[in-house]
C-alpha cells in the first residue's frame, strides 16, 4: 500500500454499522495494563509490587518502560506485547467472521 491511499476520502456510508467495524483499541482488547501486569508476573515477578504500584497514579507506562530498560527487558517486553496484540486482534477477527488473509 503506498502513502496516496492514505489520502483516499472516506465513504459516505462509513458509519454504516453493518458494512464497516470500527478497530477496538489496545484496552477494549485488554493489552493496556492487564498485558503489562502478566508480562511482569512472568518474567520480573520480584517486581510485581511495584508495576502494579506505578499503575495506581498516571504516568505508569514511562516508569514502567523504565523498569524494562533497568532489567533488560525491552525486548522481551516488545515481543511479548506483539504475540499478544496479534493473538487479540485474531480473536477478534474471528469473533466478528472477519476473515484475515495472510
Amino acid at each position: 500500500m503506498d502513502g496516496e491511499e492514505f489520502n483516499d476520502e472516506l465513504p459516505d456510508d462509513i458509519d454504516d454499522r453493518e458494512k464497516y467495524l470500527p478497530l477496538p483499541d489496545k484496552r477494549d482488547l485488554g493489552l493496556g495494563k492487564p498485558l503489562a501486569l502478566a508480562f511482569v508476573r512472568e518474567f520480573l515477578p520480584d517486581d510485581f509490587d511495584d508495576v502494579c504500584h506505578f499503575f495506581r497514579k498516571r504516568g505508569a507506562y514511562p516508569k514502567f518502560k523504565s523498569l524494562l530498560a533497568r532489567r533488560g527487558s525491552i525486548e522481551r517486553w516488545h515481543a511479548f506485547e506483539n504475540e499478544a496484540t496479534e493473538r487479540a486482534l485474531r480473536n477478534w477477527c474471528e469473533l466478528h467472521s472477519i476473515e484475515i488473509a495472510d
